[in-house]
């Protein structure tokens, strides 16, 4: 069901006027929910909750790492040793508890302040999919595997493009020593790029190199926790289990002032019933274990809701993010956080196609218009193909159009006595002509544009591109942004601080 309605009031308020409008519309072209997915009923939601309660108290969680299964235990929930592991069953008073001290607005901080991201209920933004580990190369065309030259590439393109709200961890740079990639990658994301970034930080060690990366692009730790320019993406291990990965830099990002989210890769028929509803169940226990880990961390944490559940595809084994169940079950997955008035971050977008074609456009298009409607605060997955494995430069900025008329079509219809213009049309009457008047000239801007794609008559379209489709065009037009497009640079001294943080890691791991 869609219908116009009001945005919601922003329930962070801590900016208002002129200076939130100009922030609002720099960066993501961030516009609040003017028509809306209204997918679930309030009895559906509670439904929801009370059953992922009833799985963290009855079935509870295993957790792998014994300081976070501690902190379980100390803030009162019941731990019992399995193994090499911990039980731990989570009553529902330690939820209400957690949810009743977890911020309730997050501020994606970036580098440049101009691009700051606010997580604000009705507000919509959109980025890339991450971690991909192939690309088609954007000169020769060819498939290949991703080097730390493409992170740099990207994330310069991610910067320049004012749809995307925030730059995530999109490729890999495959040509460093695997433990040390969070770290190169993290070293290319602050260098060039100035939005907001989220990244998996893999370990302790790395959180801590990031970090200090991350403080000397701000000018010190205390700016860095006035201003946390960067997130800890933890991902939780389904069905039901907090791996020491996930424990370990969560813990480490929280104690050191950076927000997490939790992120959740349930696939239903595999790691995830293959009813929707289970699923959908079973990733809201699995970011509410997290979510609670957190609070008992740091009480009143940022936390954010991430989710990337799925199908299997039963035929093949394989996982399916093209199938209109990632976008049914993100949208599940918004809609329980606007529940619990927590921000979230939905993967949606990504195709299961090869190449940047007709199948890519579709999948990306049905599967990122119902999660942006549903009113998700982030929504991720452009430019990628190949289940996620692989970017691709064309799909990006093909993704980008398409963004920007999604936001154009979330905005709504506005429906006032300005916008009717009843004395326009009394003044024109029947016959007459808007197009040179005036009011029409005022207003052109407000209507969509289009760039890589296309809107020309055929004869145009010859004159103007000697006849190339949209994916060529779309070639062209990354390869124009990232030869031209200069980030905002660092401040005085920090591009060797952090390259010597860089470079000391890479020593630790060598010595090891």
């Amino acid at each position: 069901k869609t219908q116009l309605r009001k945005p919601d009031p922003p329930y962070d308020n801590h900016l208002t006027g002129a200076r939130r409008k100009k922030a609002m519309n720099r960066n993501g072209l961030t516009t609040s929910i003017g028509m809306g997915l209204h997918a679930f009923s309030k009895d559906e939601l509670e439904t929801i909750h009370r059953g992922a309660c009833h799985i963290l108290k009855h079935t509870g969680v295993l957790v792998e790492m014994e300081e976070a299964a501690e902190r379980f235990g100390s803030a009162g929930a019941l731990v019992v040793k399995k193994g090499s592991n911990w039980l731990v069953k989570i009553p529902e008073w330690m939820v209400t508890d957690s949810l009743s001290s977890v911020a309730k607005s997050v501020t994606y901080y970036a580098r440049d302040p101009a691009k700051d991201f606010y997580m604000e209920k009705g507000h919509v933004g959109f980025s890339t999919f991450g971690e991909q580990v192939n690309l088609i190369d954007l000169k020769t065309r060819q498939y290949r595997n991703t080097i730390k030259e493409d992170c740099n590439n990207v994330y310069r393109l991610v910067d320049a493009l004012d749809g995307l709200a925030w730059c995530q961890r999109t490729v890999c740079p495959g040509d460093k020593k695997a433990a040390s990639q969070a770290v190169h990658n993290f070293e290319s994301l602050i260098t060039h790029n100035s939005k907001h970034i989220t990244i998996g930080m893999v370990d302790k060690k790395s959180v801590e190199t990031i970090v200090k990366m991350a403080a000397a692009a701000m000018g010190g730790m205390d700016q860095l926790r006035e201003r946390p320019i960067c997130t800890c993406s933890c991902c939780v291990t389904s069905p039901l289990t907090l791996a020491t990965q996930c424990c370990e830099t969560l813990i480490a990002a929280l104690e050191a002032g950076i927000n997490v989210d939790i992120m959740a890769m349930a696939l239903s028929g595999g790691t995830g019933p293959v009813t929707l509803a289970g699923t959908i169940v079973q990733t809201i226990a699995e970011h509410l274990a997290g979510l609670v880990l957190a609070q008992a961390v740091k009480k009143g944490s940022c936390v954010t809701f991430g989710s990337c559940s799925t199908i299997m595809d039963l035929k093949t084994g394989l996982t399916s993010v093209g199938a209109p169940e990632w976008s049914m079950v993100g949208t599940a997955i918004a809609k329980m956080a606007q529940y619990y008035g927590i921000p979230c971050r939905i993967g949606a977008g990504v195709s299961d196609s090869k190449a940047p074609d007709a199948q890519a456009g579709y999948e990306f298009c049905f599967n990122v218009l119902p999660i942006a409607l549903s009113g998700a605060n982030m929504v991720f997955g452009a430019g990628g193909l190949e289940t996620g494995l692989t970017f691709d430069y064309a799909k990006l900025i093909m993704d980008h159009e398409c963004i920007t008329n999604i936001h154009k079509l979330i905005s709504g219809v506005k429906v006032d006595q300005e916008s009717m213009a009843l004395n326009l049309i009394d003044e024109i009457g029947p016959g007459g002509s808007y197009l040179t008047h005036d009011h029409t000239f005022q207003h052109t801007r407000s209507q969509s544009q289009a760039v890589v794609f296309d809107r020309k008559t055929r004869a145009q379209w010859l004159q103007s591109s000697n006849g190339k489709n949209l994916t060529e065009m779309a070639y062209e037009k990354a390869r124009q942004i990232i030869e031209n497009h200069k980030p905002v640079g660092l401040r005085p001294g920090a591009k060797k601080t952090i390259k010597d943080l860089l470079e000391e890691f890479e020593a630790d791991v060598a010595g090891n």
